[in-house]
């Protein structure tokens, strides 16, 4: 899982919002709750509810299958996306793009205008986390 749609806030009632929707969550969290329920001892608690669905699955290598998987995401789920940033207490609502970090002096990684509009226009973040570039074993 490479690109993730991430939606978050404080006073957000995730299982309210996700008893009538069309988005596949892959990772719940509920405020105040353990994040991770098999080891509460260790999990941290979140001061926020939220949830994360895929957008796409490529290789972190692959950004350019990722923008269209993201696009297409986007284009199929409009209105779920549109009622969930606007939904109350929802704070924040992204798409985070998990790109491999190259072996160069510089990185540069660029986003067309269709998806820079389509998000923009529904009033979602976007980002991207860089991963460390895997060590070829010597």
């Amino acid at each position: 899982m490479s690109c993730i749609l991430r939606a978050r806030g404080a006073n957000f009632a995730v299982d309210d919002f996700l008893a009538g929707s069309s988005l596949t969550p892959v990772a719940v969290v509920r405020r105040g709750q353990p994040q991770f329920a098999q080891v509460p001892s260790l999990s941290p608690i979140p001061d926020e509810s939220g949830f994360h669905a895929v957008a796409s699955e490529a290789d972190f290598s692959n950004l350019e299958t990722q923008i269209a998987d993201a696009v297409r995401f986007v284009e199929q789920n409009q209105g779920e996306l549109a009622r969930l940033v606007a939904f109350s207490g929802v704070e924040k609502v992204s798409l985070d793009f998990g790109i491999e970090e190259r072996d160069m002096a510089a990185q540069r990684e660029r986003f067309p205008p269709n998806l820079l509009r389509i998000v923009g226009n529904l009033g979602i973040w976007l980002e991207f986390t860089l991963y460390p570039y895997p060590n070829p074993k010597s």
